[in-house]
């Protein structure tokens, strides 16, 4: 076999700064996918608001997120309110997509906390299961 180390870096500087470069890379990795989960968890909470707040988020959403050039038709201009309606005549239908949003927040708030547990470790993921 070859050897990979550098000519110029004596064989325990090398051994440190191989093992220092992946811990980096993998703490780098970790916020980037945190910050993700994080924005999905906090828009999860907001089915939970009153009618009148979320509205008022999705008129103000053009602030924070970029403009859409999206040229298409508006295929049907009372969708939220027809959608409303149905959930208001159909109590059970409300329940179940209440029921299918409390579980994708429990499964996200879990890999949030998995993934917060190895920021603050510095362990990797096969280390911890």
């Amino acid at each position: 076999m070859a050897n990979l180390q550098s000519p110029h870096l004596s064989a325990s500087a090398y051994n440190s700064f191989s093992g220092v470069l992946p811990r980096v890379m993998k703490k780098l990795f970790l916020i980037i996918l945190l910050i993700p989960l994080v924005l999905f968890e906090v828009y999860l909470c907001t089915a939970f608001l009153p009618v009148q707040w979320q509205r008022a988020i999705d008129r103000n959403m053009h602030r924070v997120l970029p403009e859409s050039h999206d040229s298409t038709p508006i295929t049907h201009p009372n969708l939220d309110r027809e959608i409303e309606e149905v959930l208001l005549e159909h109590i059970w239908l409300r329940i179940a997509l209440y029921v299918v949003t409390v579980i994708l927040l429990g499964g996200n708030t879990w890999v949030i906390l998995r993934v917060w547990r190895l920021l603050q470790s510095g362990r990797t993921a096969k280390e911890t299961v």
